[in-house]
């Protein structure tokens, strides 16, 4: 069995939107997620966010714009044949100008995205090779035996990079680690589509120090693979433990009660007692199929047990 190491992990910063987290050089174009100051390909400290970039992008454009209309208004005033149609020209002219300068303004932002479409589009290939480079200098820090860096840094890709092997490249690392409740860890970015063991021992563990992680898509991903999971050396324990996880709250009873069903009779006293008392306030269980279930086990189990007495009073 492999020796698990207690490590610190750098808390994870999140934006709001994923290409935040782009850096562009401005020497050699290339694009990555790890640099802070220095281009990893080109070693210059000549990195900038891509929204600088295309801000810069954008701030030419509207100079050219500005700039056909200056020339418009010149050649209008040019050509004109008296004082009066120079001077409606010209006020024509500004007009026009501070009509741009209105709609430029009000519409920045998505001018903006407009912008940052172009360079993505234009730069696809850079930004993939860009990403891909980052991608081997994480496995470098590995090889080199820094883990803990090595995984921050595939999680950094993984903002951008959604792939099945990045995913498990993270989990793998995840679990040589230590995991404890003060982690900032995280699950929903690291599921996947098809049946992944490693992934389902990192959702048990979750399920045991992080319950709050464990959402709507972690639950149907357990009872999509529920067989596959069974046939795991510690299959049964850790559907019992996701069962615990979703009694956290009414909503996830309610949405996933098969669950609660198989398992409930297997979930330690405390998450049996939540699930208790969840059933035992809710005016519309008193049916069903999981109302007597849980009966069951009550009259069977905790009847005489003063934690559930409490609740039945």
């Amino acid at each position: 069995m492999m020796k698990k190491l207690p490590v610190l992990l750098t808390p994870y910063i999140k934006t709001r939107y994923p290409y935040r987290k782009l850096k562009i050089c401005r020497r050699c174009n290339h694009f990555t997620v790890l640099g802070d100051a220095k281009c990893p390909a080109c070693s210059h400290s000549a990195l900038q966010s891509v929204e600088k970039r295309a801000a810069s992008m954008l701030l030419r454009s509207m100079w050219k714009d500005w700039l056909i209309v200056l020339l418009i208004m010149l050649a209008g005033v040019a050509m004109s044949e008296s004082t009066m149609h120079s001077v409606l020209c010209a006020a024509g002219g500004l007009l026009l100008l501070a009509l741009l300068w209105t709609i430029q303004r009000r519409s920045k932002f998505a001018l903006l995205h407009v912008q940052l479409e172009q360079l993505f589009k234009k730069e696809a290939s850079t930004l993939c090779a860009g990403l891909v480079h980052d991608r081997e200098e994480a496995i470098k820090v590995f090889e080199t035996g820094d883990k803990p860096l090595a995984y921050e840094m595939l999680r950094e890709i993984g903002a951008l990079v959604h792939t099945d092997q990045l995913r498990i490249e993270q989990i793998l690392l995840l679990q040589s680690f230590v995991l404890r409740k003060d982690m900032d860890l995280m699950l929903d970015p690291l599921l996947m589509d098809h049946f992944n063991p490693d992934l389902v021992e990192y959702i048990g563990e979750l399920a045991k120090i992080r319950r709050d992680l464990l959402k709507e898509n972690a639950f149907r991903y357990i009872l999509l693979h529920e067989a596959q999971i069974l046939k795991m050396e510690h299959g049964e324990s850790i559907l019992t433990g996701v069962a615990g996880a979703a009694v956290r709250m009414k909503r996830y009873i309610t949405l996933y009660p098969h669950l609660m069903l198989r398992y409930a009779c297997k979930l330690p006293k405390d998450r049996f007692l939540r699930l208790y008392r969840i059933i035992q306030s809710s005016p519309t269980a008193n049916a069903g199929p999981l109302y007597e279930e849980v009966m069951n086990i009550y009259n069977e189990k905790y009847k005489w047990d003063e934690d559930f007495q409490r609740v039945s009073k």
